[in-house]
């Protein structure tokens, strides 16, 4: 075996036992940290309001889609109340006005419902993330890691008269 053999197998192992032992100092620093919840940035401003859709019940199910956004959808569910109007499907939608804005309407060439939100953003995305960055690094100094999310749509509540109840389902 060749010097420069000897050598690259000595370098080779120094390696793997440098990384082996920065790889343990990395787990024992991290094992040290604890969850401290989650924070909820910028300064919401919730509502709930009601979006009344009157549709045309058909042969099938009318299937309302979620259009867009990062709420928890499989939340989203279907109620009945005797309140609501026949052939009317009421969004009880909790928002933060000061980020979305909610919409629902009938689609009736697609015999479909849309739900979906606009942007309102009244924060810039670069004001979140720079509260966000101070809130993790803070709390990273006393040994805790969190996680930061921006309220947008929290619930959605579908009601619907007992006449329309085998009338829709919700598509995600």
């Amino acid at each position: 075996m060749s010097r420069l053999h000897k050598i690259s197998i000595l370098v080779f192992c120094i390696g793997v036992l440098l990384s082996g032992i920065g790889a343990g100092l990395i787990f024992t620093e991290f094992d040290g940290f604890v969850y401290g919840g989650e924070y909820i940035l910028g300064d919401p401003d919730m509502r709930t309001d009601e979006i009344d859709v009157v549709f045309e019940p058909e042969e099938e199910q009318l299937n309302i889609f979620g259009v867009v956004g990062s709420y928890n959808r499989r939340s989203t569910r279907i109620e009945v109340d005797g309140n609501v109007p026949r052939n009317t499907a009421r969004f009880c939608v909790t928002y933060d006005a000061k980020r979305v804005v909610p919409y629902a309407h009938w689609e009736e060439e697609q015999g479909r419902i849309d739900f979906g939100w606009y942007w309102n953003n009244v924060n810039s995305d670069m004001d979140l993330m720079m509260e966000a960055k101070d809130i993790i690094l803070q709390n990273l100094k006393e040994g805790k890691l969190v996680s930061c999310d921006v309220m947008h749509v929290e619930a959605v509540t579908v009601q619907v008269n007992p006449a329309n109840e085998k009338d829709v389902k919700i598509i995600y």
